[in-house]
């Protein structure tokens, strides 16, 4: 699973959300945690260097001093480690992944700002889209308690398949994450036909209720031959299968209500970016309708050095 994980925290409390996610992870694998947290000032009314330096300085200062708050909630017998920076958020978050060599971030979407900043915006989008490592996705809601991490050792984890070798790529990490004591559901959405197939005369050859159950019926036969050659690979694993009709991200959303799922796993295509590999996509619409914790993962992703990362600066003080 994950032994070291970072976890980016901006001041707010929302952002917090994510830290007993990553502690339980944490302490599954006897790993560590890194916090970060990046500073930014506000631009000096002087030009004088020395006064944007002082602001430098005094951001800094209480990035330490915020981040040491962070650190001291985390359970005593999780190993936990700080980093404060200065610069462009996503930039620095991803240097500090790549000198500890991270096995993945957590992270929650609900920053200071709010979902349409942090996933819309810069910090998220450029993380996802340049990482070579799996991000956990929190999404906790403002004026929400906070919800209760799962246990890694005993998740039931989804992984939804379209048919594709690309979401079948989530399907190794979502064995993993279930191990031997949990639960690997895999769910396939079919869409809802829209109107009876009619041969080139203008016959009927196939009604609504036929399309549907022909491809709730090749649905199941695929989600059978994928759970046999899992079983193959992984002796022990116990799998489910759900196939739901209707629109792919509600189906998903739905079943991971239903079946009582801890974690979502979906691919993404890494470097295209955010707003086409999952915001403009099934997993983006995943992330903002559901409320269950999705770790994105990125198959046959170039890694990208974390300087080459292009970020605009989140207006915020910190993160």
């Amino acid at each position: 699973m994950f032994r070291t994980l970072v976890v980016p925290v901006d001041g707010s409390e929302l952002s917090e959300r994510a830290l007993p996610y990553a502690a339980r992870f944490a302490e599954a694998e006897q790993g560590r945690l890194i916090l970060v947290c990046v500073a930014i000032g506000s631009p000096s009314v002087h030009l004088d260097g020395m006064d944007w330096e002082k602001v430098q300085v005094e951001a800094i200062a209480a990035a330490e001093r915020y981040v040491a708050g962070v650190a001291a909630k985390v359970p005593p017998r999780v190993a936990v480690e700080t980093r404060v920076a200065y610069g462009r958020a996503a930039v620095e978050i991803l240097q500090v992944v790549a000198d500890e060599a991270a096995d993945a971030i957590v992270m929650a979407t609900h920053g200071r700002t709010g979902v349409q900043h942090l996933i819309y915006g810069s910090v998220a989008e450029a993380i996802l889209a340049a990482t070579t490592v799996p991000v956990l996705l929190v999404q906790p809601r403002a004026g929400e308690a906070p919800s209760q991490p799962f246990d890694p050792i005993h998740a039931r984890v989804m992984v939804p398949l379209d048919g594709s070798a690309f979401a079948e790529s989530a399907l190794p990490r979502g064995a993993e994450f279930a191990g031997s004591a949990g639960e690997l559901m895999l769910v396939s959405v079919v869409e809802e036909p829209t109107h009876v197939e009619r041969d080139e005369a203008g016959r009927p050859i196939a009604y609504l209720d036929q399309q549907e159950e022909a491809a709730t019926r090749g649905a199941r036969d695929y989600l059978a031959d994928i759970a046999a050659r899992l079983r193959l690979d992984y002796p022990g694993l116990r799998i489910g299968t759900d196939i739901r009709i209707g629109a792919p991200a509600t189906g998903i959303v739905m079943a991971a209500v239903d079946d009582t799922v801890d974690l979502v796993v979906m691919a993404s295509h890494g470097r295209t970016g955010l707003q086409r590999a999952v915001l403009g996509s099934v997993s983006g619409s995943v992330l903002r309708e559901g409320t269950t914790p999705v770790l994105v993962v990125h198959p046959n992703v170039v890694g990208a050095n974390a300087s080459e990362v292009a970020a605009p600066e989140p207006a915020m003080p910190m993160f």
